[in-house]
């Protein structure tokens, strides 16, 4: 496979001859070495993760926290919209600098695209120091980028990228092909294939119209995360990694539609359908525990020098109608690894991820960061004192300007989605 990445990587070679970045070979700096795996799951909400995790119903995701550090991330406020959030945790730039405020442009609608990013994110940087690094569905990545190694666009869940009119879906453009068969079509997802999320079993033929339109949500919302579940695992093993991304997206989805379901009787009455109650009483427990045994799958990629980061933009609470108004600040942040210490973790926020990933990879923070490394997540291998010179920042050599978002075939039903989960009207 890795003939096909040759003519980028010679590319990439002669670019990091011509733009040197700033602050690296310094002998003083922590050692280096090990790979990172980071696993983000938006919307994972710690009130209903830790019952779970007593009651023996997240055995992968306690295992993490009992071999590492864990605790609240703090999220942008006053709350935002996942795309800059999601942004920010990767480029540790607030949304007025990174340039994506959310899912739409607020003047023309229109959805709004990787290539507005004026800065850079985690991948970049380390592309541009030889580290090789995946990208599988994360938020807001497409178009996808020339990056050292390989991304897979988070616009593949979409039916209509996945015809031949579609461009960009991945980097390099040839990995599609190779990663298409582990792509999903919800709408061949079996009504046999969504019992596992229903409390009770459900028969479209005898239910009404609208039954069917809001419970076919699920197809959509399991069929993205198990496509990138199944190709992270596929590229994962296939492809050489120093640091590989990874995004799920069902525990925010299903929390818009269904949270409410778990406790009706907490909520206004005209935020339950009763009709739809004996359906998903217990969808959001049986999703969570799903995104559980993904993790399982993906943690197993790991050997003993990857350091293994899971974390979320921002918690859940319902309660809202839809869009951030479900949401709460304190997310989860989840660290274990060869460097990783052991307890709770306090004090973190979406700022501190790349500032502190960057350590890991023996990095300096950039002063133009506005977070700070975690250094209280390490074991004491990683210190302060192994960094004693300063970056300005890290965005030289050729920058985005930014722009406006790019047009595709997705458009209409990326913004149907978004309107069925309450973040646009």
């Amino acid at each position: 496979m890795m003939t096909r990445f040759m003519p980028w990587l010679m590319a990439l070679a002669l670019l990091l001859l011509l733009v040197a970045v700033p602050g690296c070979g310094d002998s003083r700096r922590a050692p280096t070495g090990g790979r990172v795996l980071m696993i983000g799951l938006d919307g994972a909400e710690w009130n209903l993760i830790r019952p779970m995790m007593a009651a023996g119903e997240m055995p992968n995701l306690a295992k993490l926290v009992s071999r590492g550090v864990s605790g609240d991330l703090m999220s942008l406020v006053p709350l935002q919209k996942s795309p800059a959030i999601w942004t920010t945790i990767i480029t540790g730039k607030p949304p007025e600098e990174h340039g994506i405020r959310g899912f739409v442009d607020q003047v023309g609608g229109k959805p709004l695209t990787q290539n507005i990013r004026r800065v850079k994110a985690l991948w970049n940087i380390l592309s541009s120091t030889n580290r090789q690094v995946g990208v599988v569905g994360w938020l807001m990545s497409w178009p996808a980028e020339p990056v050292n190694g390989f991304v897979v666009s988070d616009y593949i869940q979409y039916q209509a990228a996945q015809t031949g009119r579609m461009e960009n879906r991945t980097f390099p453009p040839g990995l599609y092909a190779e990663i298409k068969p582990l792509v999903r079509d919800w709408r061949a997802m079996t009504w046999e294939e969504t019992s596992p999320f229903l409390s009770s079993p459900f028969d479209p033929a005898t239910g009404d119209s609208s039954l069917v339109g809001r419970l076919s949500a699920i197809k959509w919302m399991v069929s993205a995360d198990q496509s990138f579940a199944d190709i992270a695992e596929s590229l994962g093993r296939s492809e050489p990694w120093d640091f590989l991304a990874v995004y799920l997206r069902s525990m925010d989805t299903m929390g818009h539609l269904f949270w409410n379901y778990q406790n009706p009787e907490a909520y206004p009455p005209n935020l339950i359908d009763p009709d739809l109650l004996p359906y998903v009483k217990d969808t959001m427990r049986r999703d969570y525990r799903w995104i559980d045994g993904q993790i399982g799958r993906l943690v197993a990629l790991a050997d003993d020098k990857t350091t293994i980061i899971v974390c979320s933009d921002h918690g859940f609470v319902g309660g809202g109608g839809g869009g951030v108004r479900d949401h709460r600040a304190e997310g989860i942040l989840v660290m274990v690894g060869p460097r990783i210490g052991r307890g709770e973790i306090t004090g973190a926020t979406v700022f501190d991820i790349t500032p502190t990933l960057l350590a890991i990879f023996g990095l300096p923070r950039a002063e133009d960061m506005r977070g700070k490394v975690l250094w209280q997540a390490f074991d004491g291998t990683i210190r302060p004192d192994m960094f004693p010179d300063s970056i300005t920042t890290y965005e030289t050599g050729d920058g985005s300007e930014g722009g406006e978002g790019v047009a595709s075939p997705v458009d209409k039903e990326l913004i149907e989605r978004l309107k069925s989960l309450g973040y646009i009207k």
